[in-house]
């Protein structure tokens, strides 16, 4: 395995170390999406046997994750500053990371199999080593990449994973989901003999997923750099992170522009977040869309997000992450402000007479629709350009010494205020009895992000450990 006192090359195309570390992400975005588009909804809709009340486990199990994870990120990310070394944690965490979301294989309707609340506490924990994964695997940019040249690989990172996700998708639509439903695409039945009644097509998908995450682990820890151990006892490791975290404040002091961007990060994610949960709740409510129309969104979505993580990695080459993530984000703010003005008779406020007809297929028949797609996928590749290029903000502005608890920090910011754009739509839709006008808040937080971005000085020279 290669050292971090290796020199990470300054070219445009990674190396070994640089390629390991990057296809890591192709093995966790199938994990996202596995929850997203097929386990949540068997979990709510059949597992639990109520909708609401199935929504209502879902919204627990984000809670706990989040609340966990904002408790404990930013303390286990200075802890292995003192440690040093990530891989053999990547390797602990990883191991139950896939343990528990395999064990939903055992999520079966009607009491056969694990209650309830046991469902939600295997979820709670797969979210939880997920983020510490995460944090992990973010923390090792630095050592992966130098300079500029870290944006490229944190987009080439979300790239590989954007397609990693579309292809699994595909494949289980083809091989598990459309046999069921009687298509003509595929035999009668589900690939590998799998019982329809027991709902075996659908929970194989967790373990499909464990899987790929076990694959994605393997170049990872063979070839990709990690930091030297540091040789400390545990008692003072423990100290020493203590003691950091108790002087956090003057850490951040003497690093204002990453305390800043940390600030910044936490407001805008927090509306990119709520722009992921709610668009296809968006889209089905106000334009009438069909469960056809939505997966084919879903999908169209992942190649926007390979697309845009691709392209804005080499506008971050170009002008730095900075000024991508303000490019990026007043896109976002626009599009939404189109599509808070956008329904099936009206465009950007403007009313129409009719409906007009973009063409007569199966799908997105009207104009409407098509403006519609095309401004979520412009979002979607927006907002995946948004996580590398903030990535290798964070790593250009944070001491690599410190790089584990900054990327702590990073994982809190991203959890710790995660209610508050959901609870604002919440109350932007009843008081206004709009689902378009429920995305207003959104706007604001975008805007707020973007405004606080602004007063970060990226650092101009390069540190030590990049050259």
């Amino acid at each position: 395995m290669a050292s971090v006192a290796a020199t990470a090359p300054a070219l445009s195309r990674p190396d070994r170390a640089g390629l390991a570390w990057a296809l890591f992400e192709g093995g966790r975005v199938p994990y996202v999406m596995m929850l997203g588009v097929v386990f949540m909804p068997y979990f709510a809709k059949t597992v639990v046997g109520d909708a609401v009340g199935g929504q209502a486990e879902v919204a627990n199990f984000a809670k706990y994750a989040g609340f966990a994870a904002a408790c404990t990120a930013p303390f286990l990310g200075a802890l292995l500053d003192q440690r040093g070394r990530r891989k053999p944690w990547i390797v602990a965490f990883m191991a139950i990371l896939v343990t528990v979301v395999a064990a939903l294989w055992f999520a079966q309707p009607g009491g056969v199999g694990l209650p309830v609340t046991v469902v939600v506490t295997l979820l709670v924990l797969g979210k939880l080593f997920y983020t510490y994964t995460e944090m992990l695997h973010n923390s090792l940019l630095a050592s992966a990449a130098s300079g500029r040249s870290m944006a490229q690989l944190s987009g080439l990172s979300i790239t590989i994973g954007s397609l990693s996700g579309f292809l699994f998708l595909i494949f289980v639509l083809i091989a598990l989901v459309l046999p069921t439903q009687g298509t003509n695409m595929s035999s009668a039945t589900p690939l590998y003999g799998l019982d329809i009644a027991s709902f075996q097509h659908l929970r194989i998908v967790p373990v499909l997923a464990a899987l790929l995450l076990l694959v994605a682990c393997v170049p990872l820890l063979l070839y990709a750099r990690d930091y030297p151990s540091t040789n400390k006892s545990w008692g003072a490791s423990f100290s020493g992170a203590f003691a950091y975290l108790g002087g956090l404040s003057r850490h951040l002091r003497a690093q204002p522009n990453a305390a800043k961007f940390l600030l910044a990060r936490m407001i805008y994610a927090d509306g990119i977040a709520a722009i992921s949960i709610f668009t296809g709740v968006l889209a089905g409510g106000v334009m009438g869309w069909s469960a056809t129309e939505l997966l084919l969104l879903g999908i169209g979505q992942l190649a926007a997000a390979a697309t845009g993580a691709f392209f804005l990695a080499r506008l971050d080459m170009r002008v730095g992450s900075k000024r991508t993530l303000q490019i990026m984000l007043s896109g976002m703010i626009l599009a939404l402000l189109v599509i808070v003005g956008t329904s099936p008779d009206k465009i950007f406020f403007v009313p129409l007479a009719n409906s007009p007809l973009a063409w007569g297929g199966p799908v997105f028949q009207r104009v409407t629709d098509v403006i519609f797609l095309a401004l979520l996928l412009t979002m979607t590749g927006l907002t995946s350009g948004t996580t590398a290029s903030s990535r290798a903000l964070l790593a250009s502005l944070s001491p690599a010494s410190e790089a584990g608890a900054y990327f702590g920090l990073y994982a809190m910011a991203g959890t710790v205020t995660a209610w508050l754009a959901p609870m604002a739509i919440g109350w932007a839709t009843q008081a206004t009895n709009s689902q378009q006008a429920g995305f207003v808040p959104v706007i604001a937080l975008l805007a707020i992000g973007l405004a606080l971005l602004s007063t970060v000085k990226p650092s101009t020279t390069v540190r030590k450990d990049q050259e």
